[in-house]
């Protein structure tokens, strides 16, 4: 019987061989790093990534290989393997390549778009921020490379798959996602597509949090709301306490405000709810938050 751990090596050893055979055989040969990153300057170097792929280059002439031979998805599957492996040692200009390589074979699997700009997004990213043996300027170049890397993914994706509700949510998320590069106009414009496209009317409720986040947009994020409001499943913590600072900040007349009752039923329920979301990170606006918060209990209605 064979041992587990050669058992692995074996599979491993099929997979790669039978990827070169492959690969060969159409003119487009694997080519895996022979060792690991083991010295500072080579680290840095294999964080660059790529330029562009010249669309003139020989790979596209040589993909019309696999079309005929019925063999794209195959091939893109073995590449995928390998962006995996990349992942797992941290070479992310190859994961890039990878993913390339794999979207121009199977253009129309938007699942290979999400994975790829995920990479890039997300891991890449991650990796990057993680090393402190580069300059900060150099990590901030990196990840703008790699956020550049992950847009772009998503945006020839949608164009090659412009149904495709996974895509455009990804892209939504990708947009508005705090840790990273926040774009909120342009998550407000992916969710509303996203909607228009038959995305649950959940996410309306995205729309509405993003507009809170743009300055300017304020008046058109508080109507939204109160549409919102109208339904008891938008009757969340974070509704409730977002209208509370938009009509403080747009200074509305008092008769256009909602009561507290009317917002949180009760001085006590607004008071819990307000004082956790006064240091909320995600960049809402608190306006008339802590005052209404160290203002007397008693006769305090809006």
């Amino acid at each position: 019987m064979i041992p587990p751990h050669s058992r692995r090596w074996l599979r491993s050893g099929i997979i790669r061989g039978t990827a070169l055979l492959m690969l060969t055989a159409g003119g487009f040969l694997l080519r895996l790093p022979e060792q690991r990153i083991r010295h500072h300057e080579q680290e840095v170097g294999l964080l660059l990534p790529p330029p562009p792929a010249d669309s003139k280059d020989t790979l596209n002439r040589q993909l019309s290989f696999f079309a005929l031979g019925g063999l794209r998805t195959l091939a893109a599957e073995i590449l995928a393997m390998d962006a995996t492996d990349a992942w797992l040692v941290q070479d992310w200009p190859r994961a890039r390549k990878r993913w390339e390589q794999i979207t121009t074979l199977c253009p129309n699997r938007p699942s290979y778009w999400s994975r790829a700009a995920r990479d890039m997004a997300k891991n890449a990213v991650a990796h990057v921020n993680g090393l402190r043996d580069i300059s900060e300027h150099e990590r901030a170049t990196l990840v703008r490379e790699y956020l550049d890397a992950a847009e772009e993914f998503y945006r020839q994706g949608l164009a090659a798959n412009p149904d495709s509700l996974l895509l455009q949510l990804d892209m939504a998320g990708f947009y508005e996602d705090l840790t990273r590069r926040p774009q909120f106009a342009k998550a407000v414009d992916a969710y509303r597509k996203a909607l228009a496209m038959g995305a649950s009317d959940m996410y309306l409720r995205w729309v509405f949090y993003n507009l809170c986040r743009i300055r300017g947009r304020e008046r058109e994020a508080w109507e939204l709301g109160r549409e919102l409001f109208r339904t008891s499943r938008h009757h969340t913590p974070s509704v409730r306490c977002l209208l509370f600072a938009l009509q403080h900040k747009l200074n509305l007349p008092r008769e256009q405000r909602y009561s507290i009752e009317e917002l949180f039923h009760s001085d006590a329920r607004a008071r819990k709810q307000l004082r956790s979301y006064l240091h909320n990170t995600l960049r809402f606006p608190v306006n008339g938050v802590e005052e209404y918060l160290q203002s007397p209990t008693e006769g305090n209605s809006r």
